[in-house]
C-alpha cells in the first residue's frame, strides 16, 4: 500500500467528488496505463475500487471521481463526507485488467462513474 495526501478535493457535478492524491514528499508515484484504478483505504476501515482519470504521462499525481450513492454501504459516503484536503489515505499500486493493444484506431465508449466501459477496436 502507498500512503498519499489529499491534495485537492472538488465537486466535479452534482453528487461528484474529485480527488487528486499526491505523496506527501512529492515524489512520483508507480506509472499506470489508461483504464488503471486503485483500491482506496475509505475512512470507516473500507476499501474501494475507482478508475484513474488522469492523463498516465502524469507521476506526481492521481485523480479520481467519485459519485455519491444514495444507497452506499459507507464507501461513497465515507470518501465524499469524512476525505478531505490534506488528510493521508492508502491506495494500492495501478492495477489494469483490461490494457487497450495496439490497434489503428481505438474507439472508446463510457457510460459514466460506475458504468463498466466498453472498449471497441477496430482493426
Amino acid at each position: 500500500m502507498i500512503a498519499v495526501k489529499v491534495l485537492r478535493k472538488t465537486q466535479e457535478a452534482l453528487d461528484i467528488a474529485g480527488f487528486e492524491f499526491g505523496r506527501p514528499d512529492g515524489a512520483p508515484l508507480p506509472a499506470f496505463s489508461a483504464g488503471s484504478h486503485i483500491d482506496v483505504q475509505v475512512p470507516g476501515g473500507l476499501t474501494r475500487q475507482y478508475s484513474l482519470c488522469n492523463d498516465a504521462a502524469e507521476q506526481h499525481r492521481y485523480r479520481i471521481a467519485v459519485l455519491r450513492d444514495a444507497k452506499s454501504r459507507g464507501g461513497s459516503i465515507g470518501m465524499h463526507d469524512q476525505l478531505h484536503e490534506g488528510a493521508t489515505v492508502l491506495i494500492s499500486e495501478p492495477r489494469n485488467h483490461f490494457p487497450l493493444v495496439h490497434a489503428e484506431r481505438t474507439l472508446l465508449f463510457a457510460g459514466g462513474i460506475g458504468v463498466t466501459p466498453l472498449l471497441c477496436m477496430a482493426q
